[in-house]
């Protein structure tokens, strides 16, 4: 039986977001498509640098969250496989001070090296920070 997009949104959400530290950063998988994502982030003060301001380290990690997450949006990609952030690049634009969404699109898939533009946006649609995410992916081998 053939993996529709439902089934890996299923998937991506308990996986990428329902454990470990997906499950302390705390977005909610909110749209899934072929090479693209959507996610947001509610504001918590517990996310915050004690003045309102959201951690840049908490942006950089919805960054890579979301990049992942685009670059296991297809439905070809075998049961087992396995991969790695392998650089990822954060511009930081303004302060979050609200919710935010992290919208991930696919620049280019390649045999094994994914490459994703990420942006980050506060709750007016004002462009908090912008990054780019090199995934690998390692397909299993034949036994």
């Amino acid at each position: 039986m053939s993996e529709t997009m439902s089934d890996r949104l299923e998937m991506m959400q308990e996986r990428m977001l329902g454990n470990g530290f997906g499950a302390v950063l705390g977005p909610k998988l909110e749209q899934l498509d072929e090479g693209f994502c959507r996610m947001s982030l509610a504001w918590r003060e517990d996310l915050s640098r004690g003045d309102a301001r959201v951690h840049g380290g908490v942006i950089a990690a919805l960054i890579d969250k979301a990049g992942t997450t685009a670059a296991w949006a297809y439905t070809d990609i075998p049961e087992g496989t396995l991969g790695a952030t392998v650089a990822m690049n954060v511009n930081f634009l303004d302060a979050a001070v609200t919710d935010m969404v992290a919208e991930a699109r696919t620049v280019r898939r390649g045999g094994s090296i994914v490459v994703v533009d990420v942006e980050v946006l506060n709750d007016t649609g004002g462009m908090v920070a912008k990054g780019m995410v090199t995934y690998k992916i390692s397909r299993p081998r034949p036994a």
